[in-house]
């Protein structure tokens, strides 16, 4: 049974209010140095320490689980802080992830101006399903640490180390780690070899990646139907990142 700090009854809270602008705002995000996870698969997953805990009465808690406070509140207020109809009754606040570096790192997927946060978790969550170690985010991706990121993520986020940074920055850590660039264009060769250690790299589906980023490497596409323009991006790059792991770490 949950140790409820006190309990929160109005939606004017300041720490209402607080955690709604972690949800919604990637600058106070980065100000406060903290985020906001939602729903129990996340949290209950989650092993770092938890600065404040939010739950309603009737939810269940493992012994684990500890928080500096936990705070009983209304399905009303989950409701307003998370954004969602319906949500899980399970809000947390958390230290934002350190930025990290991935040097040395050998099998890395990079994204470049994927702005739809669901795609970017998806994404995510794929690179860590197919043994990527590392993952590399152009500053017009959408924040990985926003609440649709980190829902689609389900807590791959917290696995892998994510860089975020320029072209110039993936450029060089292209050179440093000696990676072979892959990089997903329609344009690209159907039929092409696996070697390692490689970055696979993608773009939005409207654009793709940046001309300097297509000059890094070689263009390599998933054949399609005719019929079909082209695939949403988290789906390629699922595609391409089973066969990047097909090639190199066979089951």
């Amino acid at each position: 049974m949950a140790i409820y700090t006190k309990e929160i009854k109005s939606l004017q809270h300041p720490i209402v209010k607080h955690l709604v602008k972690l949800r919604k705002k990637r600058r106070y995000r980065l100000e406060k140095k903290a985020l906001l996870l939602e729903g129990k698969k996340v949290i209950f997953e989650y092993r770092g320490p938890l600065k404040t805990l939010l739950v309603t009465k009737d939810a269940t808690l493992p012994t684990y689980l500890e928080a500096k406070q936990t705070l009983l509140v209304s399905n009303t207020i989950i409701e307003k802080i998370s954004g969602t109809k319906s949500p899980e009754p399970y809000l947390a606040e958390v230290q934002l992830p350190f930025f990290s570096t991935l040097e040395g790192k050998k099998h890395l997927l990079a994204l470049d101006k994927v702005n739809d946060p669901g795609n970017v978790g998806t994404l995510i969550r794929s690179a860590l399903a197919f043994k990527f170690d590392g993952i590399f985010l152009t500053q017009d991706c959408a924040d990985p640490y926003m609440h649709k990121a980190l829902r689609a993520a389900k807590g791959a986020t917290f696995q892998l180390p994510i860089q975020i940074g320029t072209e110039e920055d993936l450029t060089l850590l292209i050179k440093k780690n000696k990676l072979i660039p892959y990089v997903a264009d329609g344009k690209g060769s159907l039929t092409f070899l696996i070697n390692s250690p490689f970055v696979l790299l993608l773009g939005s589906e409207a654009k793709g990646p940046s001309e300097k980023l297509k000059s890094l490497g070689k263009l390599i596409a998933i054949p399609i139907a005719h019929e079909t323009e082209s695939l949403n991006v988290a789906v390629a790059g699922g595609i391409l990142m089973h066969k990047f792991q097909e090639a190199l770490w066979p089951i």
